[in-house]
């Protein structure tokens, strides 16, 4: 039986990963808006990396949930302050059997879907994969990396999301299971929210500013601070997390690689940083935890918080 994929933010991510599962025979309903439900219903998705680029039309573009319906699996990868109305409009495409997968950048949307429509039809997942949208109908993808590591929130490992494993496996993706995916989340959002802070703040791509030891070591404690907030909540993260992602970003990550946030600051667009740095930010208070690095960052980018500053 052919799965059948929703596509809630039909964003880098979204984009990315409507491209290689429709290319590999998926069945692919995206629910988008505006230019970009314009570019991709008409002209269909261009997917771009370093080998070169291809064209694909998914299963569906559609304006409304209700016009696609009840799918197997939705990928829900809008940007975090856009989750709670996202998580509205897509409640006709879920079923009594729907799971829900995350690939937002933090765990405030995936709360958000678990309130709604309760734990045990949720997964979460953290993806590596740096993407862009250049414009409506394009995406751009930088470096080789293709990982999406996810599982559910809670209970046992649903069908759908074995089924989403494969079918990335023979596009060619790098899928990764968990019967507990929240180290591996932390993990990530260690290097996340770290990167997208200093990247907001320099307003420059990793490379121009990661060999800079001043900077350097802002990044640095920046990490080391959303760990103290995963160790206070109870999550177990892979010893010396902090160290290998800094090794990552010095001498693995492609120095091209540019924060979604500096995307969105530059192009005068909200920034996703209360559903990221914000919802750290409330942790840390909650728990005790000082983080002065991503308090003052987060004070410093708030006059951009909604967009265009006039």
């Amino acid at each position: 039986m052919t799965l059948r994929i929703g596509v809630v933010g039909a964003g880098a991510i979204g984009g990315f990963l409507t491209a290689h599962l429709t290319r590999a025979g998926g069945s692919v309903h995206v629910l988008a808006r505006g230019a970009t439900l314009a570019a991709w219903r008409d002209h269909g998705l261009t997917l771009t990396d370093d080998s070169g680029s291809f064209h694909v039309r998914p299963a569906q573009v559609a304006a409304a949930a209700a016009d696609i319906g009840p799918v197997d699996l939705i990928l829900f990868t809008v940007k975090g302050q856009d989750s709670v109305a996202a998580a509205a409009a897509m409640a006709p495409m879920v079923g009594p059997e729907t799971r829900m997968l995350s690939f937002q950048n933090g765990l405030a949307g995936v709360e958000h879907m678990a309130d709604r429509f309760g734990a045990a039809q949720v997964l979460a997942g953290v993806t590596y994969v740096p993407a862009t949208v250049p414009e409506p109908g394009q995406v751009r993808h930088t470096g080789p990396m293709r990982r999406f590591v996810f599982g559910p929130l809670s209970g046992p490992m649903p069908a759908a999301a074995q089924g989403l494993a494969a079918l990335g496996t023979a596009a060619g993706l790098d899928m990764q299971l968990r019967d507990d995916p929240m180290p591996d989340i932390w993990a990530k959002f260690i290097i996340q929210a770290a990167f997208h802070l200093v990247s907001g703040l320099t307003r420059l791509p990793l490379g121009a500013w990661v060999g800079v030891e001043e900077t350097y070591r802002v990044y640095a404690r920046a990490m080391e601070e959303v760990a103290a907030i995963a160790t206070a909540l109870g999550v177990a993260l892979p010893e010396g997390v902090v160290q290998r992602n800094l090794d990552f970003s010095r001498n693995t990550a492609d120095p091209r690689t540019r924060a979604s946030m500096l995307d969105d600051l530059e192009r005068g667009r909200p920034l996703e940083m209360e559903a990221t740095i914000g919802w750290l930010v409330a942790q840390a208070r909650r728990k005790g935890v000082p983080v002065p690095v991503l308090e003052m960052g987060r004070a410093l980018l708030m006059p951009h918080q909604a967009g265009q500053v006039a």
